[in-house]
């Protein structure tokens, strides 16, 4: 299997962390998996690398759809089973160029704004059209995986739960988060003196705030800071509220039951959270711009202080997706892809 993803400061990490946690399932399944990179500023080339994936360094600089291709199929020395492509700027036109040396495609896509040449596309996140936005996009063939079910969750997360804490917070603003909201988070939590909280804070590899939120959270004895870290779900199932970021995020608070917070930062992280704040599964802050220390301050003491409205958007959150879903059911689709005769 090769996967075909990219990370860095601007793009964030969460194309590869999905990849990734992909790529693990299929492992314990006897594939051998491979990824075909970008060398972006932060790349997250050396992570894959430690996990023990082989991974192919693209130039940072291939702007076009073709000279991607032309990279990528320069560097495979061996024909795949399957190319896993999860990248907003590669599309149809890559697609039939790589299947020269791919026997089967597959294309992890949220946007629906391109024609996608693949014969197995996952879309895991929750709108009311979910089930007609590819149906002009894909071939005729292709067989599409929508919806939370799907989400590509890490192994941490079918872990039996453990006890939340009262009044303890979990912060994550994703990979890279580019408008600080976490240092404007762990402002907020100080200014706080008539309701004692405790918080979990968690940066990616590629936080460009790294040295001054460590500063921030060394002043202060009821926080502790992670950096890149394995142990989400425990995070997670620790905590009473969430503050952060829309995105894939979204699957493993609703498994967990997590009531959350969220701050849009991306546009393709609008229409998901939108609705799922419609369904009472999370409760939609707006962008950075709507956000201040204040505003996140007050939302944290007025939601700790209503443990039936917790309650609620904690079951809200659980009807989303199922315990038994996600990873599982993606890694038995594609192996079935995979034994068809092409």
């Amino acid at each position: 299997v090769l996967f075909r993803a990219d990370a860095s400061v601007t793009l964030g990490s969460g194309h590869i962390m999905r990849c990734l946690t992909l790529a693990k399932a299929l492992l314990k399944h006897g594939a051998i998996c491979h990824f075909a990179c970008r060398n972006n500023k932060g790349h997250l080339i050396d992570l894959l690398q430690q996990a023990g994936f082989k991974t192919l360094s693209l130039p940072a600089e291939l702007y076009r759809e073709e000279d991607d291709a032309l990279a990528t199929l320069g560097l495979i020395t061996e024909p795949y089973q399957l190319l896993v492509i999860d990248h907003y700027q590669l599309g149809q036109r890559y697609g039939k160029l790589l299947r020269q040396r791919c026997q089967k495609i597959m294309v992890i896509d949220d946007l629906a704004n391109r024609p996608l040449e693949c014969d197995l596309l996952l879309d895991q996140n929750l709108l009311p059209d979910m089930e007609t936005r590819y149906r002009s996009l894909v071939p005729a063939s292709c067989q599409q995986l929508l919806g939370p079910r799907y989400a590509l969750l890490r192994e941490e997360f079918y872990q039996p739960h453990c006890q939340r804490i009262p009044n303890h917070l979990l912060f994550s603003f994703g990979g890279s988060d580019e408008q600080n909201l976490t240092s404007l988070a762990i402002e907020a939590i100080a200014s706080l003196k008539s309701l004692p909280v405790t918080a979990d804070i968690v940066i990616g590899l590629n936080n460009p705030w790294q040295v001054s939120i460590k500063q921030q959270c060394a002043q202060l004895s009821n926080v502790q800071l992670h950096i890149q870290t394995d142990a989400m779900a425990v995070l997670m199932q620790k905590a009473q509220l969430m503050l952060g970021a829309g995105g894939a995020t979204h699957w493993e608070r609703c498994v967990t039951g997590l009531p959350a917070l969220v701050v849009t930062v991306a546009e393709n992280q609008l229409a998901t959270t939108r609705y799922l704040d419609k369904l009472g599964a999370c409760v939609w802050l707006g962008s950075p711009a709507d956000i201040s220390k204040k505003i996140m301050a007050e939302k944290i003491e007025y939601y700790l202080q209503q443990p039936e409205l917790l309650l609620s958007i904690s079951k809200a959150a659980t009807t989303i997706i199922s315990n038994d879903a996600g990873t599982p059911l993606v890694v038995r689709q594609i192996i079935n892809l995979v034994a068809e005769k092409t």
